[in-house]
């Protein structure tokens, strides 16, 4: 099973690989670090202020609302630091006279006016619901809102299910909000987590264990393993059996992993708009589970720490309300059910007796889908709560309100000032008995992503960009292209390339098998450098450890597309070798240029180095470097051969509207000298007006030297110029 998935990571990392295209800025890795391509003077050296919101609530569960700056310890992975600001929140008692605080609850200590609250800021998410469960998620949302018209909070109403749904964006009309409440029932879909999916697992389950007995025992009187295995005969049957129940087992594991994707992602969207906004803001997720499988374990840790660093406080509801029988005692049985079919059959991984290893494989995903872990977690390791064996479920969104109007916030400096990437633990302490205390528990050192959240494998890498001198650990190319196409005039493909050999495969405890863990990051920041884009993929290579050498010999080509208003950009690159602590960063300028609506564009220049002919359902659909049915392979910076005798190149043209025909020139420069020059007939329009335009370039007759390519293009008395650079060898 991992080994095939391992095939299918790899089949959709070429499937991405085949977009790639030459850059005319590519960074090829040399010898010695580079220098960072920064903006002078506007670089931190070290980790800016965090700050932490924290609600202290009594052992009646009521905000204590007095106390102050010197009550509070903040604790860094063990290490007290000290508190730079103090501020409090709070929502006056009623009955309190204007200017005096509430009542102080400590030896007469009397803290300073609180800082009246405004409107707070909530966003209600239904994950994935049954149709009973939305209709007692909307049942507790519409009490939460009763029948005024306008709510005391903002409140946005969403839906996640394949992707994350809208029925009501942030406001306080409140009959608005009960309408969208309306429409998310009637939408409500069974999704991933129903009954009904978690019984054709069960069922799979089952079916797949009593296949297994009945091959084992059918295997054993036909005379072994070799005997009498033919489908037609009852060891046959068997296993067919078996085989059609771990199909089932199979496609729930993927859905499993989907709908943690699904989930993850769309609280990061809601996260990130939410963190552009000043001050505590919450989420309350209704969710009877959420499957986090190895796949979406680290995006789940990604979650958590972009909601700390937005100030936002997740609150989980399970949806199920009241459950007749724990979830914790449905999965100890499932656990014990699979310990007792191994012991009584014995199963080997050989034969159809898998079954008990699929049992296996499940239990950790059944464990992670207990709302008691998942939800639990997602709620504690942001500062808030999490409801469940409640059908009263109005309660939460008390808890909420009054936590979104008390509470204090601290501010630090951290002692350890470094963008190291790594994990800070913190830990809030109040000087005074019978409390509790609910504050985020921690953040990643990175430099400030400008609102762009943190994935959990991106931090290592992102504190390699801030080392000094910039690691260089294995040879990177790096770069960017522009494709001003139409509806998208700052379209920036970019472009990662490295082999396989430098990075290390580490051999599992039993031999078996290999892992690589593997993160390819980049990110544009402005000339103010604030971060605006940000893209990565994590690689986790698997497979059998006679394939390892097969696996050192491979190459890993990433591709993205990011869409960047007019300006000037620092791209920075970092391949991070999680295994064994290394990386190597790249720093390059991207221009986006300012276009016009009429104005004649070209795009970059793409030095081919193959082409490959797809079918129609397998052509990426938009992507600039798809030429009819023939997606272009390019050359990331090789020298050509002469003996190669040619050198395809691909460039795009968009012509100014009702302007005269374009013409296309040709030129070889070397040393700012002519070499070479000739017309170049242009392709036909395609329906949106783009010309894509492929020629090849004899080079058997040049001395080997390094050229620049460049396309001319003009329109009338406009004109547009793409280059690259062109090194031929012997």
């Amino acid at each position: 099973m991992t080994e095939r998935r391992a095939h299918l990571t790899s089949l959709f990392t070429m499937a991405l690989a085949v977009v790639l295209a030459y850059l005319v800025t590519t960074v090829v890795a040399g010898q010695t670090p580079q220098t960072p391509q920064r903006a002078p003077g506007t670089v931190e050296a070290g980790v800016r202020a965090v700050l932490v919101d924290v609600v202290v609530r009594d052992r009646r569960g009521q905000p204590v609302r007095d106390l102050s700056e010197t009550d509070f310890e903040v604790i860094e992975d063990g290490v007290p630091q000290t508190i730079g600001s103090f501020a409090r929140s709070f929502e006056l008692p009623s009955g309190t006279p204007p200017g005096r605080p509430p009542a102080t609850g400590t030896a007469g200590a009397v803290a300073s006016p609180p800082l009246v609250s405004g409107p707070g800021i909530t966003a209600i998410v239904f994950d994935r619901l049954t149709p009973e469960a939305s209709r007692l998620a909307a049942q507790a949302a519409r009490s939460y809102l009763g029948n005024k018209e306008e709510s005391s909070d903002f409140v946005g109403v969403f839906g996640i299910d394949v992707a994350l749904a809208s029925f009501a964006p942030f406001t306080r009309n409140a009959v608005a909000l009960r309408k969208a409440l309306d429409n998310m029932v009637s939408a409500a879909t069974v999704g991933f987590t129903s009954p009904e999916q978690r019984r054709a697992l069960a069922s799979a389950e089952k079916t797949a264990t009593a296949a297994g007995q009945a091959a084992d025992s059918a295997i054993a009187s036909a005379g072994g393993p070799g005997g009498g295995g033919a489908v037609g005969g009852a060891p046959g049957a068997a296993l067919l059996a078996s085989m059609a129940a771990n199909m089932e087992r199979d496609f729930q594991l993927m859905e499993r992993d989907q709908q943690g994707y699904a989930t993850t992602n769309g609280l990061f969207a809601i996260i990130n708009t939410l963190g552009r906004i000043p001050g505590r803001k919450s989420i309350v997720l209704f969710s009877q589970g959420i499957e986090v499988p190895d796949a979406v374990q680290r995006l789940f840790l990604g979650v958590i720490d972009a909601a700390n660093r937005a100030n936002v406080s997740i609150y989980t509801m399970d949806a199920a309300g009241l459950r007749a029988e724990s979830d914790q005692a449905k999965i100890r049985d499932r656990v014990n059910q699979a310990g007792a079919v191994g012991i009584n059959t014995g199963y080997s991984g050989d034969s159809a007796g898998g079954a008990f290893t699929n049992l296996l494989e499940n239990n950790e995903a059944n464990l992670r889908s207990d709302p008691a872990n998942t939800l639990g977690e997602l709620a504690k390791s942001t500062g808030g709560l999490f409801f469940n064996n409640s059908n009263n479920l109005r309660l939460g969104f008390e808890r909420v309100e009054g936590d979104l109007r008390n509470y204090y916030l601290l501010g630090y400096t951290p002692a350890n000032a470094t963008f190291d990437g790594r994990f800070r633990n913190i830990e809030v302490r109040v000087k005074r008995p019978d409390v509790t205390v609910a504050a985020r528990r921690g953040y990643f050192a990175v430099r400030d992503p400008g609102g762009v959240p943190v994935n959990a494998w991106e931090a290592p890498a992102l504190g390699a960009l801030e080392q000094k001198p910039v690691p260089n650990a294995f040879l990177v190319r790096a770069g960017s292209m522009l494709f001003p196409e139409r509806g998208r005039p700052g379209l920036v493909p970019v472009v990662v390339e490295l082999k396989t050999a430098p990075l290390t495969f580490q051999p599992a405890a039993d031999g078996k098998s290999y892992t690589s863990d593997v993160t390819v990051l980049v990110r544009f920041a402005d000339d103010q450098n604030r971060v605006v884009r940000k893209v990565s993929q994590h690689y986790e290579l698997t497979g059998p450890i006679a394939q390892i050498d097969g696996a050192r010999k491979g190459e890993i080509l990433f591709y993205r597309e990011s869409e960047l208003p007019p300006g000037l950009y620092t791209m920075e690159t970092v391949v991070h070798d999680a295994l064994a602590g290394k990386s190597s960063v790249r720093f390059s300028t991207v221009e986006v240029p300012t276009y016009a609506d009429s104005a004649l564009r070209i795009s970059s220049l793409v030095q081919i180095k193959r082409s490959e002919k797809v079918a129609e359902k397998e052509r990426p659909a938009g992507n600039p470097l798809l030429v009819n049915d023939v997606v272009l392979y390019p050359n990331l910076g090789d020298p050509v051969s002469k003996a190669a005798k040619e050198v395809g190149f691909y460039f795009a043209v968009y012509p100014a509207a009702n302007g005269p025909a374009p013409a296309a020139t040709i030129e070889l420069m070397q040393n700012g000298k002519l070499v070479a020059q000739l017309p170049m007939p242009l392709a036909a329009a395609d329906p949106s007006g783009r010309i894509q335009q492929v020629g090849r370039l004899p080079i058997d007759q040049l001395p080997p030297a390094t050229y620049e390519l460049r396309a001319i293009v003009r329109q009338g008395s406009q004109t547009a110029v793409g280059t690259t650079m062109l090194r031929i060898v012997e």
